[in-house]
């Protein structure tokens, strides 16, 4: 059998060769609608791996190192999302800007969505067209990926939200992806400064650590470090 699934945990999966030998781990699950082979971890070379990658694993998005996604996109895989994890450790915690008012998140995902899609606009490589943006929206508020914890919250201004951040836990991860994590944290193009305030929000009160991702060449990387955030992992995920 190509593909092992751990009895004790199902959606680690390993893939071996024809006499059992482990090539590669990661964790199976269905994300929009596709199967992610996340977090995929190789035990051999990429180029031991690549061809039983490649016929085990077709049609299936694959999360790994920017190694082992560039030789597939050279076999013919498409190129998904080149992105990097950080992880705060909450220690050196900075001060919130008082030039919003900062609230829990109290308003439905209807009053969120104009200004997700203000923030991804068309060409963003995070962008979710409207129906598609809306249900993953509600999904988060529902607690689809785990209860909002204390650090989620709004940014609002003359009545209207500006911004938003949705942090939870997300189950049976691995660290840095284990602890509370942000989901999507975003603001309208016009309200500088919003995001930079909700971090600091969330990071003051979050326990233990703060895991986000985020795409390889965003600008919002460098707030992400003047925050004390620390870069932990990069993937390059394809599409095979």
């Amino acid at each position: 059998m190509p593909i092992v699934p751990d009895p004790e945990r199902p959606e680690r999966h390993t893939l071996v060769d024809p006499d059992g030998i482990p090539l590669a781990r990661y964790v199976h699950v269905l994300r929009d609608g596709r199967v992610v082979a996340d977090l995929f971890e190789l035990e051999v070379p990429v180029q031991r791996a690549l061809p039983y990658v490649l016929a085990e694993l077709r049609d299936t998005r694959i999360a790994g190192s920017p190694e082992l996604g560039r030789a597939l996109v050279a076999a013919g895989a498409r190129p998904h999302r080149h992105s990097h994890a950080y992880s705060h450790d909450l220690r050196d915690l900075p001060p919130i800007p008082s030039r919003f008012e900062l609230t829990p998140v109290d308003r439905p995902a209807t009053e969120l969505l104009p200004v997700y899609l203000a923030a991804f606009a068309p060409g963003h490589p995070d962008r979710m067209e409207p129906p598609h943006a809306l249900r993953h929206l509600e999904g988060i508020l529902a607690g689809g990926l785990g209860e909002l914890l204390p650090g989620s919250g709004l940014a609002v201004q003359d009545g209207r939200v500006v911004g938003a951040i949705l942090i939870a836990t997300i189950a049976d991860a691995p660290a840095p992806f284990g602890g509370p994590w942000i989901l999507e944290v975003f603001r309208a193009p016009e309200a500088r400064g919003a995001g930079r305030a909700l971090l600091a929000r969330a990071l003051q009160r979050t326990r233990g650590s703060l895991g986000l991702a985020v795409t390889h060449g965003n600008p919002a990387e460098r707030v992400y470090l003047e925050l004390g955030f620390r870069r932990v992992f990069t993937a390059y995920s394809v599409d095979l």
